[in-house]
């Protein structure tokens, strides 16, 4: 299938994870893409191997949580492909030492709020007009079944995950007339963990988190990449045409235990 076939896709965080694993699967349907992501090196990386798919890939380096990112990455796309179809809000950190209330520096928590949902509503409020322009369009956020369950020590994360599954539905009521639809995934355990936590618990530690997600999760194991991206994809394309305002678990029947 190529259900992106002339369909220009903005992925934030997309230089790796679950972000750059999207935009495999978007290239491979036939999208072009514009990769957003603070490690420029790692982007460099990204672009060349989205551009293997065949597909046009552009990349843009900056800070997510700053409105002159928003505003030159959604300036990038409509410049280069004239206009955007897809707005994929996928940045996010998870700071390992930012645990319970009492634990957060106040710092930690500005900035997870900051990168978790400032971010996407920058993205989103300077890519709609190009949107609308293009007769509509879909928003796909990154959420976490930690927004809908709250994880111990985890809090700013929490929160931010909670309102990222409530900031979807109000982009989805505002501008459904618009012809906008937006939805969001909320993982469980991934492969690895996050990018910004990797560099903090050890090579054993990763392995002892890999080990207690197969003992908790249903279907006795973490999630792939690949896996969750098929939803993000799925919630992106005509397939989920009536479908809005959703936040669709993707966890293995975590969330059930």
């Amino acid at each position: 299938m190529r259900r992106f076939g002339d369909k220009v896709v903005l992925i934030t965080g997309g230089a790796s994870g679950l972000g750059l694993a999207s935009a495999r699967q978007f290239a491979a349907e036939g999208a072009r893409l514009v990769l957003v992501d603070w490690d420029r090196e790692a982007l460099e990386a990204a672009q060349l191997a989205v551009a293997q798919y065949g597909a046009e890939v552009r990349g843009f380096g900056g800070d997510v949580s700053e409105e002159s990112t928003a505003a030159g990455a959604v300036g990038l796309a409509r410049s280069e492909f004239g206009r955007l179809d897809v707005l994929f809000n996928n940045a996010g950190i998870d700071p390992l030492r930012a645990r319970s209330v009492m634990e957060t520096e106040t710092g930690d928590w500005d900035r997870i709020l900051d990168v978790n949902v400032r971010s996407a509503y920058l993205m989103a409020k300077a890519a709609i007009p190009l949107m609308r322009e293009g007769g509509g369009g879909a928003i796909v956020n990154t959420a976490s079944i930690a927004g809908l369950k709250p994880a111990g020590d985890e809090t700013a994360y929490s929160v931010s995950k909670a309102a990222m599954v409530s900031l979807t539905g109000a982009l989805a009521v505002d501008f459904a007339r618009d012809g906008i639809r937006a939805n969001c995934v909320c993982p469980g355990y991934m492969e690895m963990v996050m990018t910004d936590r990797r560099r903090d618990l050890t090579e054993e530690q990763q392995q002892a988190r890999a080990s207690g997600a197969a003992a908790r999760v249903p279907l006795g194991r973490q999630g792939t990449y690949e896996e969750v991206a098929r939803a993000v994809l799925f919630l992106a394309s005509e397939d989920a045409s009536y479908v809005t305002g959703a936040a669709l678990v993707v966890d293995g029947g975590l969330m059930l235990r």
